[in-house]
């Protein structure tokens, strides 16, 4: 069974609310895995703890690409999302549709 590594990059400890939307991307993404026949490891950092120590398992180019992506769109696009040390989306809750697209990648990439 092929492994996916998911790290929801989250802004719930500056946002409580935002606690709701990783637990519902934590839930499709699961959902999803196991109907692709796939493995899932998903870890929940907070963006407080990113900002000191970057984000495990994620190269330091996309560690970057999430800091201008902040800097630049704000902290509206969290929870940023991320498979296998690439980010998947961004900004909320995306559709089964493109989750699946995005698994389907970890699959064959």
């Amino acid at each position: 069974m092929k492994k996916v590594n998911v790290v929801i990059l989250s802004g719930s400890c500056c946002n409580p609310s935002l606690a709701n939307v990783d637990d519902k991307i934590q839930t499709r993404v699961k959902e999803l895995a196991e109907k692709s026949e796939l493995e899932v490891n998903i870890s929940v950092v907070s963006i407080s703890a990113a900002a000191f120590g970057g984000v495990a398992g994620v190269s330091k180019e996309v560690d970057e690409s999430i800091r201008r992506l902040i800097a630049n769109k704000g902290m509206s696009v969290l929870p940023v999302v991320i498979f296998n040390g690439k980010v998947a989306f961004y900004g909320g809750l995306a559709s089964a549709v493109l989750i699946e697209e995005k698994l389907r990648g970890c699959i064959c990439g």
